[in-house]
């Protein structure tokens, strides 16, 4: 039972690092956004509000990479589980069958369309607000 036992230590370690990996993602991004907006939008320059419009987009998709990843792992976590403690082989191989489509799938979750969608959504009113405004 020993060897399973670390086997599914070692799998929930790196679900762990890809959760810390997406909180991450989510930091830089308010960052990033909110500084060049705010020097986009003070000195009028479009070209910052697409880079931070630009990086956002970007950041989205990491996130979402992540996610798919944190996923795959839970579920080889759960096969791992299943597995009788003879059969425990410590492989670290998860599922990437489809990975684009599910990949392109999660990062349409709604929680990240809600916390990206809203950046987004900021970043582009402020282009059309600067450019109304010149």
């Amino acid at each position: 039972m020993d060897a399973k036992l670390k086997h599914l230590e070692f799998i929930q370690s790196v679900i762990a690092r890809m959760a810390q990996n997406s909180f991450l993602f989510k930091g830089w991004a308010i960052t990033l956004a909110a500084a060049l907006t705010g020097f986009g939008a003070a000195d009028s320059k479009h070209a910052l509000l697409a880079i931070a419009l630009f990086t956002t987009v970007m950041f989205w998709g990491l996130d979402g990479y992540y996610l798919w990843l944190e996923r795959r792992f839970i579920n080889l976590y759960d096969r791992v589980a299943r597995t009788s403690e003879d059969q425990v082989d410590f492989s670290m191989k998860i599922d990437k069958s489809k990975a684009v489509r599910t990949w392109a799938r999660t990062c349409w979750r709604p929680h990240l369309c809600a916390f990206y969608g809203a950046i987004v959504v900021v970043e582009v009113v402020g282009i059309f607000i600067i450019q109304k405004g010149d």
